[in-house]
């Protein structure tokens, strides 16, 4: 398998080099700015805020009454390049866009640029790419700028206008700022102090507490040279949970150096990265280890120690990553919840190859744009992130890690308010092979009563050919959800959706995600699970006594 694809992603990467401009966007009356940036986004390592900050850097006169707010319908928007979203660091553009959702004059926020946009006219290299996911949440770009992980978005709807906007390279001129006088002037901190209280509605099977509380820190630092070229990041999470030693976590989110060229950029070091489409689950998303304590619907990842080149043109996005050191699921411990009855010990892990976590993995990814179209293709081989557990003792599983080869396709078309959106793997290893896919839509309702509100309604079909023998819920399973977006200045957001089980009517869950600004500094969320089984061999029978509800309070400074 690994001889046959080489060839194919290698033409493909040369290819991809091959760089050209991008058409200018017509805004129409229902575009937001933040739907024009999602189409645009050229690939996951740009932060959607440094995107939405790139179109507005770009076109100063789109903007009535100077704010965000007042993207005009009519406008003519000139497409940024990958290199000037990369220019202002995520850092600098989320605090950007903090202020400007608050309708603070775009002009007294503009941040830092050696560029001006006479150059940015000449060097449009970039082939627009839409991005993976059109619903990726600014909330989680605040805890992680590269890993578009959870669902809803913000919307500024465009305002009607007369005005034709106007195009003369002129008005895009951006004044330079004097020369910075040190090192540590390039440098953008953001830290993140979470605490977070969940209550169980029951005691679980096995005894443990209703009540569970974590504290969680990071620390974002990324400095860029001066000719915005090079970027390093570094970003430590740690986190301690009241009752569970196993939740502990001391990790690096990021630790890299990153470079940036003209149609390609390479990267070493740790870091995360998402692939994927839907909403339920993300079956292509194969880079980055689950944080199963964090979250039960595996959206949280681990830091991933890897070598990624990216090459950028008319064919498309060719990412190419080389992964050197696995790291192990985790698993809630004794005093947990969301468990098995039996203890998982994470400490005498298995390995099908000899070379345990050292085994060098590899992954290849394409993707690219045909108009309303996106699609990537994508190819794993290495260590399997989902572990076989094996029941080695009447009190012990242990996990096997077994070594596994997938072809993934991910797909997402937007017609107008519709976006149909694909998921869908072909996984081999030794013991079996298997087809996973995952399919549906989202229609979003713009402006509903006569309001700023967007309401969107979710849809999709889970599908795992290994039937009973499936090792999470979404064999055979629909899930069906909704989504509001206030377009406040709190930014207040809530999904809700239910997950059933069509072979089995007592299997089911669902969940509710919801959050707000309460400040600058602050942001609260709310997330809520319910879970329902009365099968043995179901996924959810064991943690059927696990429904809860979570509160947990951000604050960012």
């Amino acid at each position: 398998m690994r001889k046959k694809l080489l060839p194919l992603f290698i033409a493909l990467g040369a290819l991809c080099t091959q760089a050209t401009a991008s058409e200018p966007i017509n805004v129409e009356p229902a575009d937001t700015l933040w739907k024009i940036a999602t189409k645009i986004r050229p690939d996951e390592q740009v932060a959607m805020v440094q995107v939405v900050h790139a179109l507005w850097q770009a076109n100063p006169q789109a903007f009535k009454d100077d704010t965000v707010h007042g993207l005009q319908s009519g406008a003519k928007l000139r497409v940024p390049t990958r290199e000037l979203m990369l220019a202002t660091p995520a850092v600098e553009a989320r605090r950007w866009y903090y202020d400007a959702i608050e309708q603070k004059p775009l002009n007294a926020l503009a941040s830092k640029e050696t560029t001006t946009l006479n150059n940015v006219a000449q060097d449009s290299s970039i082939k627009t790419a839409h991005a993976s996911k059109e619903t990726a949440s600014f909330v989680n770009e605040s805890r992680n700028h590269n890993t578009t992980q959870t669902s809803s978005h913000t919307q500024m709807p465009s305002q009607q206008s007369s005005n034709t906007a106007k195009s003369d390279a002129s008005t895009l001129a951006i004044k330079a700022p004097a020369k910075p006088s040190s090192w540590y002037d390039n440098l953008r901190t953001s830290h993140n102090l979470s605490l977070e209280q969940r209550y169980y509605n029951k005691t679980a099977q096995q005894g443990q507490d209703k009540w569970h509380g974590s504290l969680a820190f990071s620390s974002e630092w990324v400095w860029q040279s001066e000719n915005r070229a090079h970027q390093i990041a570094f970003e430590p999470y740690f986190r301690a949970d009241m009752h569970d030693n196993q939740r502990h976590l001391i990790d690096l989110r990021q630790a890299y150096w990153q470079y940036v060229g003209k149609g390609f950029d390479i990267k070493a070091g740790m870091d995360i990265v998402f692939w994927g489409v839907t909403e339920s689950q993300h079956l292509v998303d194969v880079i980055n280890q689950t944080d199963w304590v964090a979250s039960i619907d595996g959206e949280t990842k681990l830091g991933q120690s890897m070598l990624n080149l990216n090459l950028y043109g008319d064919a498309g996005t060719f990412a190419f990553y080389l992964l050197p050191y696995f790291r192990e699921r985790t698993f809630a411990g004794p005093d947990g919840r969301l468990r098995l009855p039996i203890f998982v010990d994470n400490d005498n892990a298995v390995y099908e190859s000899s070379d345990d976590k050292n085994n060098l993995d590899f992954a290849l990814r394409w993707s690219r744009q045909f108009g309303a179209l996106d699609v990537g293709i994508s190819y794993f081989e290495g260590n399997s992130r989902e572990p076989l557990l094996q029941i080695t003792s009447p009190t012990t599983i242990q996990p096997n890690y077994l070594q596994m080869q997938q072809i993934g396709i991910d797909s997402q078309w937007i017609v107008g308010s519709m976006a149909w959106k694909l998921e869908s793997i072909y996984r081999k290893t030794r013991l079996d092979d298997f087809i996973g896919s995952t399919f549906g839509f989202e229609y979003t309702q713009v402006g509903i009563l006569n309001s700023s509100w967007d309401l969107g309604w979710i849809a999709e079909y889970q599908y795992d050919s290994r039937k009973e023998r499936a090792t999470h819920q979404g064999q055979n399973d629909i899930f069906l959800g909704a989504r509001f977006v206030a377009n406040d200045e709190a930014g207040s957001e809530i999904l809700i959706g239910a997950a059933q089980d069509l072979d089995n009517s007592k299997s089911k869950s669902g969940k509710i995600e919801a959050s707000m600004r309460l400040s600058n500094s602050l942001r609260l969320r709310l997330d809520a699970w319910f879970f329902q089984s009365n099968i043995i061999s179901d996924p959810l029978y064991y943690i059927k006594d696990d429904d809860y509800i979570q509160l947990t309070l951000d604050y960012y400074f």
